[in-house]
């Protein structure tokens, strides 16, 4: 079992910036060449979403709001930013760490997946230790299992295709419902770019959707 996570932020600074939430996905590498691949939408379903409370961690001295973050996310769309507002289903960063080892459960992680690793991973560690789980958690968290999707994309196309790109057939309906800066919407589109890499290499047709 693979895993990938992807944060929404208060600061583009991995070490001592706020979160706004974290979306975290288990998925099987072995469905990507089935005859039952994964589509967006069963994903999308799969996608565990973890909103936090960004007071408590400014209060505690967790993390920081970068201004130049506030700016960026007061020009996106009124559904993006309608995602980030506070809620009082937010979390600490101590029940954070509770939750996250309930989501994991047993869990064999083969491999962990992040979009930078020089990000989302350092972030999740940061809030692992601060909740004081880092140490159960890191049999999900192996520092030498992390792998970057960027990179993997990259140097798959030799860096001549845009690591962003449309992971399915049908790009229409893709464009339609996939939403930018949504932490789930992230982890999804780039657990369906690896397995249209992997259909691709192993002569099967693309996912329509």
């Amino acid at each position: 079992m693979h895993l990938i996570i992807d944060y929404e932020t208060m600061s583009h600074k991995s070490w001592d910036g706020a979160a706004i939430d974290l979306a975290a996905l288990k998925f099987d590498w072995d469905r990507f060449s089935s005859d039952d691949p994964y589509s967006f939408r069963e994903l999308l379903s799969e996608t565990k979403r973890f909103k936090f409370d960004v007071k408590d961690q400014v209060t505690s001295g967790f993390g920081k709001v970068d201004p130049a973050a506030i700016e960026f996310w007061q020009k996106q769309d009124t559904k993006v930013r309608n995602k980030i507002k506070p809620s009082g289903d937010d979390i600490s960063i101590n029940e954070f760490g509770k939750e996250f080892l309930s989501y994991m459960g047993n869990t064999e992680v083969d491999r962990w997946w992040s979009r930078s690793n020089m990000f989302d991973p350092v972030i999740l560690e940061r809030m692992l230790d601060a909740s004081g789980v880092k140490q159960q958690a890191f049999k999900f968290t192996k520092h030498w299992l992390v792998r970057d999707t960027r990179t993997w994309i990259d140097a798959k196309f030799g860096f001549t295709e845009n690591n962003g790109f449309v992971p399915v057939q049908d790009e229409q309906y893709w464009n339609s419902v996939f939403e930018q800066h949504n932490s789930s919407h992230d982890v999804v589109a780039d657990v369906m770019r690896l397995q249209a890499i992997d259909r691709a290499e192993s002569d099967l047709e693309p996912v329509n959707r």
